[in-house]
């Protein structure tokens, strides 16, 4: 049985991290889209190394005569996606295959970190615009610049990640027979417990080192920054650390105090830990949401974890200590 646990920890663990990597917002994707007679299609870019440069490639079906030009519009240093896309430097792009509808631009890259903002449109000898190519909303591409990151740091956190989930998983399939009634709350206890080591050490002083040496930056989490990706990570450690504390008596055997629940609940909060980390991974890699929405959202959680905890450590010194004194008045003669 504990053999045929570990192998289904290991397909779903693998399964969850290829989901994870098929739902990031960090790979290229193909985008096409058309607009006043004009079809745009392209594989977008949205990584680039740092002081280098990048090629774009898009292709353009159309009546592109030479009354009208392609141009590669890119941000300036200091203009945001609220700059209005108008203020964005001019490029013509350059023709690739003539016969392929393909043209390219090339733009130079900044310090990790920073970031390229940049759009196409088909405009005519006015300087009028004929059409464009954003994003859906309108807003511009992005092509973030990119250290390199040491293969040990990478590994390492890869590694630590996938153990994450591995012991998330084990702990979960424990957590069902806990909720049963058929095992104690020992084994689940034990590998939350793991996972939240697993996931500190993967998440902070390794993530902080990947975050450097990527991005030029050490955390972008709450209370810091609203970083959906360095949240994410808070949030299912936080909660894998409350539940190693709320089942402290069956991860230590009593010797740093008694589990604060009983164990139906343990039970259904170790299966939370997968049903967490599961909604967590739907959340595509590198997405990003509003930071009031964020904060609002990562405050709310952890607040109601420490305060379920507190509650809970109190009560419990509170009926240990009426136990206590109800022991003290029967002794009495």
């Amino acid at each position: 049985m504990s053999i045929l646990r570990i192998l289904i920890a290991a397909v779903v663990a693998a399964g969850m991290l290829y989901i994870a990597r098929l739902n990031s917002q960090g790979r290229p994707e193909f985008i096409s889209r058309q607009e006043h007679g004009f079809t745009f299609e392209m594989t977008t870019v949205p990584k680039a190394p740092e002081d280098d440069s990048v090629r774009i490639e898009v292709r353009i079906v159309g009546q592109v005569d030479r009354n009208l030009r392609a141009m590669f519009r890119a941000s300036k240093p200091l203009q945001t996606e609220k700059t209005n896309l108008r203020l964005y430097s001019n490029t013509p792009l350059q023709v690739v295959d003539s016969a392929g509808d393909l043209y390219a631009a090339r733009a130079a890259t900044g310090t990790r970190g920073g970031r390229l903002l940049y759009y196409f449109e088909i405009r005519d000898q006015t300087g009028g615009q004929r059409a464009r190519f954003t994003q859906p909303d309108g807003r511009p591409f992005e092509v973030r610049f990119i250290g390199h990151i040491p293969p040990l740091v990478l590994i390492t956190h890869v590694g630590l990640m996938a153990l994450t989930v591995f012991f998330v998983v084990m702990a979960a399939i424990s957590a069902v027979g806990v909720v049963r009634g058929v095992i104690s709350v020992r084994s689940m206890a034990i590998h939350a417990a793991l996972a939240a080591i697993c996931a500190f050490f993967g998440g902070y002083p390794i993530g902080m080192a990947m975050n450097h040496y990527a991005f030029n930056t050490i955390w972008e989490g709450v209370p810091f920054g609203t970083d959906a990706t360095d949240n994410k990570t808070q949030l299912l450690f936080a909660y894998l650390l409350f539940v190693s504390l709320a089942s402290v008596g069956s991860v230590t055997n009593n010797k740093f105090g008694k589990d604060l629940f009983s164990p139906q609940v343990l039970g259904w909060f170790g299966i939370g830990t997968f049903a967490l980390m599961f909604g967590i991974y739907l959340i595509p890699h590198s997405s990003q949401f509003g930071p009031g929405l964020t904060t609002i959202v990562c405050y709310a959680f952890l607040g109601a974890l420490a305060l379920l905890l507190l509650v809970r450590v109190l009560q419990t010194r509170l009926a240990a200590a009426k136990a206590e004194k109800s022991a003290r008045a029967s002794k009495r003669p």
